[in-house]
């Protein structure tokens, strides 16, 4: 390295006033020494005010901010970065023979020799990341070029890499695109394909499809993608299992060069859960692998019907004429608490906490008011603080102000306790939020939305309250603007609200002119649809990073933790015990999470055996157990990796047009050291270093000082 044209300039903007501080410091120190008593010989005198001007000088110098510039330069030899593919698929024999052994002989050739003898080469080895080159294992269950690409472009700079050799059959099945980051980098990348361009023998189940929610008793698709290459239009039987059992086959003929033929099955849970599916394809005459034969999906299954209980005083039309309109729909059943009898769930009075609630996915109010205490209250706003939905009809009677204030919570609107229910003919408007929010997609095709609601009977009065700030509100009072129907999520539940009645005579009166209640029964189901369309989310939450992992891929374990305040708990202890189905009790081991932040905790492991894997964690806090909770997954035969095993070679081709390269097959790479010629070139900077806090600037200053003072010491005592 060379280092020249040094430079001080001063950082201070006022020069003229340093030179005039210069100055004067010279005048100075010449005028304390023009005399001296005792009197001292004049070159003495010369001596002392030159010192003493030395002194003044450096301070001066020190406090104008000098800033020291040079100028430095080196000669650079450009670097060559060699990534060479470390995956599974390499070691599949093709028309080209041993994939393995073509790299390893590439890895000692003369070619890579006569590159390494001319430039600083870095050799690195990747599959999903990149690692520094040790020994050849192909054993990667992933190829991410793209990732290995980016990642050598953020080490170039500090390493002078001006071009890379790609050892590698182009077969990239994660991450980013390889060939989009090719076309932004700064250096050629010179492509060394291994493999047979063309398939080999191979069938493979591409993508399996299905809808992720299903109902039990309900005929649901799964749509299995097959593809295969240079099979001859072969015909196998394609197979559907679930928990190890066959359930379905069909006879396909198999497509010959890459094709996909779809193969639909249908299945009809019997239970709820998260049910596992796998579509397999035997094992074929001519096929290098058999890995990428089977694919597994995941479906949840609901009960075929969710579930509203309905709770009232008293039964009564408005009672009747909702449970019937709810019950339109096939996938939605109601029960009825009744406090005056006539109902059909088994407890005799009000549930005070949240556990007989849970089973319920929504709650209808109607003529509540003797039932709401204020404990039932309370208990209805945590089941809507945790993932449950209520609907409050409102009548001519409210409950008392502590039961009251403390539903109010969980409302899209707020009552006031000392308001009382007023009597008054009216029909309401629809508000903006209306006009738009699906509840109120109640009319036919064509006909219009106000003048269908301004033809429905009358209310006979309402309710005044004020909107909540997270509340839609969808109709409201034609004169005053006041919530009529409104509607909200909160917390993790939802909550809607109608502060007029009698709805009933909407579905009843329109009939009796001899039109139809299919506002009223539009309404009704948008409403329970709303509230049952979610699902209702516990305090202690497991959850999978996916139902489905391939073989050989990391799994990640995800949890949430909250108080029952909805707030999130730090500081817990989770510990998670993982067993594998159909396999003995010496392969379930347990594991400890880690938090993550804000009542998030995480689980890695680098993999998991194939099979179905039954998951159960315990969240402990100061010793306590605070929750239990459980999951699942499959780790499924299908690698990624031996989805496709021949070269891709547009792929390599592309990446190496793009950045300036050449493709070169491996079986060509002897012309490889000709293809990289690189320039030396120079690199040239320039550095700043300051020097208004130098140490030689403080020595200067102090001997100069010091200097003086010894002087006049000697000199006062001759």
């Amino acid at each position: 390295m060379k280092s020249g044209f040094l430079h001080i300039f001063f950082r201070y903007p006022h020069h003229i006033a340093l030179i005039i501080a210069i100055l004067i410091g010279a005048f100075g120190a010449y005028w304390v020494y023009r005399r001296a008593n005792p009197p001292l010989p004049s070159a003495r005198r010369y001596i002392l005010a030159f010192l003493r001007f030395i002194a003044i000088a450096g301070i001066i110098f020190m406090l104008a901010d000098p800033v020291l510039l040079s100028f430095h330069s080196k000669n650079i030899i450009p670097s060559v970065a060699v990534l060479v593919d470390n995956t599974q698929s390499l070691t599949v024999p093709d028309q080209t023979g041993s994939r393995a052994k073509n790299i390893r002989a590439f890895m000692k050739s003369q070619a890579l020799k006569k590159i390494k003898d001319k430039y600083p080469t870095y050799v690195f080895s990747f599959s999903d990341s990149i690692h520094p080159f040790d020994k050849l294992k192909f054993d990667g269950a992933a190829t991410a070029i793209g990732e290995v690409l980016s990642d050598i472009l953020d080490t170039a700079e500090a390493l002078n890499i001006e071009a890379i050799v790609l050892v590698s059959d182009g077969q990239s099945n994660i991450g980013v695109d390889p060939i989009s980051i090719s076309a932004t980098l700064p250096f050629p990348v010179y492509s060394i394909g291994i493999g047979d361009p063309n398939p080999a023998p191979d069938a493979a189940v591409a993508q399996v499809l299905s809808n992720p929610i299903a109902y039990v008793d309900e005929k649901n698709p799964i749509i299995a993608h097959i593809r295969a290459w240079r099979l001859d239009a072969l015909k196998t039987k394609i197979s559907l299992w679930s928990e190890n059992k066959k359930i379905a086959e069909k006879q396909i003929e198999l497509p010959t060069s890459g094709q996909t033929v779809p193969v639909k099955f249908e299945i009809t849970p019997e239970k709820a859960g998260v049910k596992y599916y796998t579509v397999r394809i035997p094992k074929l005459a001519g096929e290098v692998s058999v890995s990428n034969n089977s694919q597994t999906v995941s479906l949840k299954v609901l009960p075929s019907k969710k579930k509203i209980l309905i709770a009232c005083d008293h039964l009564s039309f408005e009672v009747s004429f909702i449970k019937r309109a709810i019950e339109s729909d096939p996938h939605i059943e109601t029960s009825i608490f009744s406090a005056k009898g006539g109902g059909d769930v088994q407890f005799k009075i009000f549930p005070t906490d949240t556990a007989k609630l849970d089973k319920y996915d929504a709650i209808i109010l109607i003529h509540s008011t003797p039932i709401l205490t204020k404990q039932v209250a309370k208990t209805i706003s945590d089941y809507v603080q945790f993932g449950g939905s209520i609907f409050w009809m409102v009548d001519n009677s409210l409950p008392f102000a502590p039961a009251l204030q403390q539903i109010n919570e969980s409302m899209p609107v707020k009552i006031v306790s000392d308001l009382s229910f007023i009597q008054e003919n009216f029909v309401p408007v629809i508000a903006s939020d209306g006009f738009t929010h699906p509840i109120m997609q109640i009319t036919d095709n064509g006909e219009d939305l106000s003048k269908a609601i301004s033809g429905m009977p009358p209310f006979m009065g309402y309710i005044r309250s004020e909107p909540s700030d997270w509340a839609s509100i969808l109709m409201a009072h034609p004169d005053n603007a006041k919530p009529i129907l409104a509607v909200g999520a909160i917390g993790r539940g939802r909550s809607a609200i109608l502060c007029a009645s009698p709805l009933w005579k909407w579905g009843f009166l329109p009939v009796g002119f001899g039109s139809d209640d299919h506002i009223y029964r539009n309404l009704v189901l948008n409403l329970a649809h709303y509230l049952v369309s979610k699902e209702k989310i516990s305090r202690f939450v497991l959850k999978p990073g996916k139902r489905v992992y391939r073989s050989g891929e990391p799994v990640v374990i995800s949890a949430s933790l909250r108080d029952v305040s909805n707030k999130p708990i730090s500081g817990a202890s989770i510990s998670l015990t993982i067993s594998q189905q159909n396999i003995d009790s010496s392969q379930t081991f347990t594991m400890e999470m880690t938090e993550i932040g804000d009542g998030i905790y995480e689980l890695h492991l680098p993999s998991l055996a194939e099979g179905k894997y039954r998951i159960s964690g315990i969240a402990k806090y100061m010793d306590k157990t605070i929750g239990k909770a459980k999951t699942s997954l499959v780790v499924e035969e299908f690698q990624i990796e031996f989805a496709q095993t021949n070269q891709d070679e547009p792929t390599l081709k592309s990446i190496s047009e793009l950045s300036g390269g050449t493709y070169i097959p491996v079986d060509s790479v002897e012309i490889l050291p000709q293809k990289i010629q690189l320039e030396p070139h120079t690199q040239s900077w320039t550095s700043e270093k300051e020097l208004w806090h130098s140490m030689w600037l403080l020595i200067i200053v102090v001997l100069s000082l010091t200097a003086e003072w010894f002087i006049r010491k000697i000199s006062n005592q001759v």
